[in-house]
């Protein structure tokens, strides 16, 4: 928005301006917005019509909301069909839901931003549970749990501590 004293300094360049010149310009300007605007944003003299700019309806949008019960239908499909194939997931047991939404929501319950290790992997509810757990003490450990999913750093943190534990589950450490 203009300051008072730039309005104040274009008023005074305005009346240095000859009236026929005003004219001129005032139709020039009436050409180019009736040549490049839409007819209903124009009134019949040519200035702007502020109504054009005002929604004409308001679109209510059907929000979907995951709760419980998607959640479990995702429980079912992980243990059926396994991280990764969001496509049969989404037609199978969450048909509102697209792929990406599906892919989010899954790793949220594996508490796990990255997906990568566990393509292919399936398990039940306590299985997936037992994974975010492991996720998480991993991610408390390492200073990489962000927003509720073990997040990968630049050090590599989390794959130190994953290599780690497979070395103890190998050997029984």
């Amino acid at each position: 928005m203009a300051s008072a004293a730039v309005l104040q300094g274009r008023e005074k360049q305005l009346a240095s301006v000859p009236q026929a010149e005003k004219t001129e310009r005032l139709q020039w300007v009436q050409y180019m917005r009736s040549a490049f605007s839409p007819a209903a944003m124009l009134t019949e003299e040519g200035s702007i019509n502020q109504e054009f700019f005002k929604p004409t309806k308001v679109v209510m949008v059907d929000d979907k909301k995951w709760g419980n019960n998607e959640r479990d239908l995702l429980y079912q499909a992980l243990e059926k069909h396994g991280v990764g194939n969001w496509r049969e997931i989404s037609a199978q047991y969450l048909p509102k839901w697209d792929d990406q939404a599906i892919r989010i929501k899954a790793s949220r319950l594996m508490g796990s931003q990255s997906l990568a290790r566990y393509i292919g992997w399936k398990g039940n509810r306590d299985a997936v549970d037992a994974e975010r757990a492991v996720n998480k003490v991993i991610g408390d450990r390492t200073g990489c749990w962000k927003a509720g999913v073990l997040v990968e750093d630049d050090a590599g943190s989390v794959k130190k501590a994953l290599n780690e534990l497979a070395r103890k589950a190998k050997f029984g450490i």
